[in-house]
């Protein structure tokens, strides 16, 4: 039995993919193996990793006197708290090395794709719409919103005014929402005195104090959200016996024959009687008839005026077969109602209150008397009447109708009237509801009792509360002056409410449209702790962007990764998202007068490759931006261009996250200048030197060109006299000239200011140096680099690190060109000094 172990280590926590093998030994303690295998090693307060065993936590206590067994599975995972820790003071150089390029290989694809539509950006889709499994937008800064639906829009009459509840979700967390800042369409809503009434709720509030929480299903068979004329309710035509009867039945076998009997006023009585037919497929119900056999419910299969035949129902669907026939009746003054259809005095529905497999316990029915209710008397003054509706319900599958209480409407004026009728059902059910007008109506024009049936809702499970986000409960009085606007066009302006980290630590949340709050949240929001964000570099960065005014104002209503909305968050900073050592950091690219680190032919392995793009013909000759304007909440866009450029063929940019004029000019000159003025770009390869870098860290380069830098190594240090491996120092008369020498750990030290010493390779500088150089041989001795003032190095960006083995480092980099950064404070020309290119045909 073999007596190695493995031990893998893993230097990203982000991707547990990456790891490098490496070897230890039964017996051996974890302190001795690090001891062994790496060498800058020591016991730290907080170690830079943890250490899991069998999927164990191994507490840094117990490092010393645990010991490996032969089928331990041993993992190391870098936890890197100190951003400035250098590579080889971690565990595996390689691995770490790489982990910290490949996190830095974010794909740019911001102006690549073109982002999902949203209710927000397209103004032809702007409005308060259901947002079915769909994500909760999320906002950021100050921005306009349209609110989504949490439950749909419910009207509901009130003293005779119709009123709308809608129960709004303005997006994910806390915003703060001004009063003159909530509109209906483009119209302040405290224009609306009296008519819009609105409260907000935080996250986790209780929203069930607001009527508008109600989750109501409204039928689509009676009406619609939008309301409409609905189902009119037509006046009843049977017969209730006595002298004025219209209508009498005979019944024979099974058989029923309806007879019309038509009144002569010279006479006093009945005297022309007309066969009549019913509808076939139509129930009709029978009651007080002279032999009480007849009464039940039957259903036309046959219709004719000779005899209509029938089968008899129990309950109303299943048919009795033991119903042998009636029991004879002539010229009988029963009670016939024809029970579904919708005609006269006839039921309307069955609906189905609920879609199916919901059930409720409550109802409401809508009714309107659009020409108001009541009756002329002769000399033209309203006097009272009365109708009668009827409403039955069952359970689904249920033969038996319920019938709820009676409902009576009296009135005495033609104003349009509207009343909502709630009806508490007994127990949980799927009710199907049918409704009918039991008084009869008239056709007399001094009438009014025209009766409709709007809409049929019942309450499903209503959330009251909504952890996470914040809502809006509103309630509009329909009037004309809102008309229908008012059901999805309801919008406000929000502030996103964040901590912001200041001082060294999280403020209480505030309204805020800075980038570093946001930035922060989107990352922890993705379940990361403190630990894993550059804190450093947000407060850092924070102050300069808060100084000048850079802002992130947005809404993210489609899905996207957490790397892509960072891009898009610091994007309006000039700056990127990275991942070093585990902590996600942002790097601004800003104009930088120190170096960081130094690279020169002494720490090359091969040649120095340059490249450099010309300008095509092809090429845009500007930027045009797309920014959301604050005015009128709609793109707009502005051109951005250098001396020279017509803007014939400008390249296109959307300003994500900017709306501000001057700021997506800014934001598209930086763009510009660094499509012109960067065009540079160096290829080179180091041992593991260049793994000290990070993305985008300022540093000196060297080449190998005539007369422009000379480097070498350092011979030695004598207080600021240097002496150099070069007695061919070119001296140029008249010229400032400057020495840069290169640390331990790779960064720059100085540069100095130089003039020549006694000896030939002696430089003297003007200061003293920052650190202590070795020259016993135990490490390499410092190098340098030498020049004029205006030619002592290339500043360049560092763009990519990419380790290609264990001993060899492939580095990208990008000549730098402060006229890249001229325009980050400038104004945008006014619109009338914008110059229209000509269009050529």
């Amino acid at each position: 039995m073999s007596t190695q172990v493995e031990i893998k280590v893993y230097p990203n926590k982000l991707d547990l993919d990456l790891f490098e093998s490496c070897i230890g030994f039964v017996g051996q303690t974890l302190d001795d193996w690090l001891k062994k295998n790496v060498p800058d090693y020591y016991e730290r307060e907080q170690p830079l990793f943890s250490v899991t065993i069998n999927d164990s936590h191994l507490l840094p206590s117990k490092w010393v006197t645990y010991t490996f067994k032969s089928n331990d599975d041993i993992k190391l995972i870098v936890e890197a708290k100190d951003p400035a820790t250098i590579a080889y003071a971690v565990i595996a150089i390689v691995a770490v090395g790489y982990a910290v390029y490949t996190a830095n290989q974010i794909p740019d694809n911001y102006n690549s794709t073109t982002p999902d539509g949203s209710s927000i950006y397209d103004v032809n889709t702007q409005g308060n719409k259901p947002r079915l499994m769909g994500i909760i937008p999320e906002a950021a800064g100050r921005h306009l919103i349209y609110p989504d639906y949490l439950t749909m829009p419910r009207r509901e009459y009130i003293d005779n005014e119709q009123w709308l509840y809608l129960m709004l979700s303005v997006g994910s967390g806390e915003y703060e929402i001004l009063p003159e800042e909530v509109f209906i369409a483009n119209t302040p809503v405290k224009s609306y005195t009296g008519d819009v009434f609105y409260e907000i709720f935080g996250p986790g509030d209780d929203v069930s104090i607001h009527e508008a929480h109600r989750n109501v299903y409204t039928s689509s068979e009676v009406g619609s959200t939008s309301g409409s004329t609905g189902i009119e309710l037509k006046g009843k035509i049977t017969s209730t016996g006595g002298e004025n009867n219209t209508y009498s039945y005979s019944f024979s076998g099974k058989q029923i024959i309806a007879f019309e009997e038509e009144y002569e006023p010279e006479i006093g009585n009945f005297k022309h009687r007309t066969a009549l037919p019913f509808e076939e497929g139509e129930i009709v119900k029978i009651q007080y008839a002279n032999n009480p056999e007849n009464d039940g419910y039957y259903e036309i299969i046959d219709k004719n005026t000779q005899g209509n035949e029938l089968k008899k129902l129990d309950g109303q669907y299943q048919e009795d077969t033991t119903w042998t026939g009636f029991v004879t009746e002539s010229n009988s003054y029963a009670k016939v109602f024809t029970e579904d259809g919708g005609g006269d005095g006839e039921f309307n529905g069955p609906f189905f209150a609920v879609p199916e497999g919901e059930v409720t316990d409550q109802l409401w029915l809508d009714f309107s008397m659009p020409r108001g209710l009541g009756e002329l008397d002769d000399d033209g003054n309203f006097q009272n009447r009365s109708v009668n509706i009827l409403v039955e319900y069952r359970a689904e599958g249920a033969l038996e109708w319920l019938q709820a209480p009676t409902i009576l409407f009296s009135n005495a004026t033609n104003d349009q009237l509207g009343e909502t009728i709630p009806i508490t059902l007994p127990e949980k059910i799927r009710p199907e509801v049918r409704v009918k007008r039991t008084t009869q109506a008239s056709d007399d024009t001094r009438i009014y009792d025209d009766v409709y049936w709007t809409a049929l809702k019942a309450e499903l499970e209503s959330a009251t509360k909504y952890d996470g986000m914040t809502t809006l409960a509103v309630r509009i009085r329909g009037t004309n002056n809102l008309a229908g606007s008012a059901e999805n066009k309801f919008n406000l302006i929000a502030t996103r409410v964040l901590p912001v980290f200041e001082n060294g630590v999280w403020s209480e949340p505030r309204p805020t449209t800075d980038i570093a709050p946001f930035f922060a949240h989107v990352v922890k929001s993705a379940g990361h702790a403190d630990s894993k964000i550059g804190l450093e570099a947000i407060e850092a960065l924070h102050a300069i962007w808060h100084e000048r005014g850079d802002e992130f104002n947005a809404v993210f209503d489609s899905e996207s990764t957490m790397f892509e909305v960072l891009k898009r968050v610091l994007a309006v900073g000039f700056a990127e998202p990275t991942i070093d050592y585990g902590q996600i950091t942002p790097v601004r690219d800003q104009k930088r007068t120190i170096y960081k680190h130094m690279y020169q032919p002494d720490n090359y392995i091969g040649m120095l490759k340059r490249s450099i793009k010309l300008i095509d013909d092809d090429e845009p000759d500007g930027i045009e931006v797309e920014y959301f304007s604050p005015i009128t909440w709609k793109s707009e866009t502005i051109l951005c261009l250098l001396p020279g450029d017509l803007g014939i063929n400008p390249e296109k940019v959307r300003a994500f996250g900017i709306t501000n004029r001057d700021k997506a000019y800014q934001y598209g000159m930086r763009k510009r200048r660094s499509r012109r003025y960067r065009r540079t770009r160096f290829d080179f390869k180091t041992e593991m030197d260049a793994l000290n870098s990070r993305y985008l860290d300022y540093c000196a380069l060297a080449d190998d060109i005539p007369g422009f830098e000379q480097t070498g190594r350092v011979l030695l240090v004598n207080g600021r006299s240097i002496f150099v491996d070069d007695d061919g120092l070119d001296w140029q008369t008249g010229e400032e000239h400057i020495l840069a020498i290169r640390k331990p750990d790779g960064k720059l030290s100085g540069p100095y200011n130089a003039t020549k010493g006694s000896a030939n390779n002696e430089v003297i500088i003007d200061d003293d140096l920052d650190f202590t150089p070795v020259f016993d041989g135990s490490i390499e001795p410092p190098l340098y680099m030498f020049g004029i003032n205006e030619r002592w190095c290339n500043g360049v960006l560092i763009r990519d690190i990419k380790p290609s083995s264990t001993d060899q480092v492939s580095v990208t980099a990008e000549l730098d060109d402060d006229r890249v950064y001229l325009d980050d404070d400038s104004t945008a020309p006014s619109e009338e000094n914008i110059v229209i290119p000509p269009i050529y045909s």
